[in-house]
Parts: C-alpha cells; sequence; structure tokens
C-alpha cells in the first residue's frame, strides 16, 4: 500500500483536510487534520484582493477572481475580464 501526505476536501462536511493517503484507492489512511480555515488564509494571500490569475493543468483552465466586496472593485474586475475577453483569453 503505498501512501503520501496530502490535502482533500469533503463535500460532505465542506472541510479541507491534510493526512495521510492511499495513492491508489484514494482514501484517507489513520487520522486527518482539519486545516480548512489555514488553507483559506493561504488561498487569499495566494489570490491577492481585485486580481484575476489563471489556474491550470494540461487538461484545463481555470480562472480565480478575488475582489472587494464594493462597487469599484466589482467594476474594475468587469474592466479586466472584458478586455481578457476581447483578447480572446
Amino acid at each position: 500500500m503505498s501512501t503520501r501526505k496530502g490535502i482533500g476536501y469533503s463535500p460532505i462536511s465542506e472541510k479541507i483536510y491534510l493526512g495521510k493517503q492511499n495513492r491508489s484507492k484514494g482514501m484517507w489512511v489513520g487520522e486527518k487534520e482539519d486545516i480548512t480555515n489555514d488553507f483559506i488564509n493561504v488561498a487569499f494571500q495566494y489570490f491577492e484582493e481585485n486580481t484575476i490569475r489563471n489556474i491550470g493543468s494540461s487538461d484545463k483552465e481555470n480562472l480565480f477572481i478575488n475582489i472587494k466586496n464594493d462597487k469599484e472593485s466589482i467594476e474594475k474586475v468587469i474592466e479586466n475580464l472584458q478586455k481578457m475577453a476581447d483578447d480572446g483569453r
């Protein structure tokens, strides 16, 4: 049984966990730790406020947006998204 330390998301509990996983079965092995708050704090550092970031893998690309919930920030992101659409991205 090949295990590794990893993170995972549970849609049932809506929590992010850190622990050992069985690579072949894709299951948790032993104890796992809820790191949801830490993960979200790091994500907010990575996805800076009022930015758009492309995140991709070999088969798909996703767009992540972190904006302040105010009129100016929303308008700025809409403007940037329109520029991206016009450029064909």
